[in-house]
């Protein structure tokens, strides 16, 4: 059976209070979905509310359920969605290596804090001039670069396969403190170091690079994520929609809202229509709705209510 994993479409939690979104503008957003035609059809079919995500968790909820749903380890912090990726653009690399993402970020730096946010859109040849400039560096320590999109590159190196990383967009969400809460310099893996002094590397270079003379939000830094092996054996029918992404990160409630009417109407009821699971996630949590008939998340579950639809997302 095919999986559908909706990242983004469950609002923020008032009682999130790492959240920094704001509930008013949430409710007003929704109070515009909630009798639309497509919410009284999504709200027919059977609906299960699970929480999955404990507090030390390093991804999202729509990277976990993916992960579980494609049969992966359950582990937060090595899920292998670079490797996935770079399998089906048919990429290799030698046995012995791993894949990971390379992202361009912008971070602060304040008083201990360090969040982090991505730089605005970058051309393709911002992001080349970009790659290039790092090459030389990260060659050096045996890690090879592959563009993949603007801001965003797949890397091999033999330190990726069991390298632990947090997930890109679950800093964007509650911000940069895993760099500052990584392992003591004395404790942590050679891998980490090696990062850590790139990471530096790339703060300086990046800096006075002229490519950020003319940009709004400069990149000062890169984030690395999606590490880990891609098991042997695993589903393939899993299916992971970003369209709500970049207008829930911008907390943009009125554009989230309009396109969460169109993501149902061309993709959620289609698929539940066609006998498929459908699983809607939040910050924290994931809403599964499916028919009555395919119950192969119940397996998943480490708790379950059955709410109302609209009571969930709002």
């Amino acid at each position: 059976m095919l999986v559908n994993v909706i990242a983004y479409a469950l609002w923020p939690q008032a009682t999130d209070t790492a959240d920094p979104h704001n509930t008013a503008s949430w409710q007003q957003a929704l109070r515009s979905v909630e009798h639309q035609d497509c919410m009284r059809q999504l709200a027919r079919a059977k609906a299960q509310l699970f929480t999955r995500l404990p507090p030390q968790s390093v991804c999202s909820s729509h990277e976990w359920a993916y992960a579980l749903a494609a049969g992966w380890p359950p582990s937060s912090d090595l899920l292998p969605f670079a490797a996935h990726t770079a399998q089906q653009l048919r990429l290799r690399c030698p046995p012995d290596h791993g894949w990971a993402f390379i992202d361009l970020v912008h971070v602060q730096f304040s008083q201990g804090q360090m969040p982090i946010s991505l730089p605005g859109k970058l051309s393709e040849l911002e992001s080349d001039g970009f790659m290039q400039a790092m090459r030389p560096y990260v060659e050096e320590d045996g890690i090879h670069l592959h563009a993949l999109s603007p801001g965003r590159f797949l890397a091999h190196s033999s330190i990726f396969k069991s390298l632990p990383s947090v997930s890109l967009d679950h800093v964007l969400q509650y911000g940069a403190h895993a760099l500052a809460e990584l392992d003591p310099v004395a404790t942590q893996s050679p891998a980490q170091r090696l990062l850590r002094r790139l990471q530096n590397e790339m703060q300086m270079l990046f800096y006075t690079h002229a490519l950020n003379a003319q940009r709004d939000i400069a990149v000062n830094s890169f984030w690395l994520s999606g590490t880990g092996e891609l098991p042997a054996h695993g589903s393939a029918d899993v299916t992971m929609h970003t369209g709500l992404r970049d207008s829930f990160l911008a907390n943009d409630a009125l554009a989230w809202a309009g396109e969460w009417v169109k993501l149902a109407e061309d993709t959620m009821l289609p698929a539940l229509q066609q006998g498929h699971a459908l699983v809607l996630c939040g910050p924290q949590h994931c809403l599964q709705l499916q028919s009555e008939k395919n119950n192969w998340w119940l397996g998943l579950k480490h708790r379950c209510l059955t709410p109302s639809l609209t009571g969930t997302l709002t």
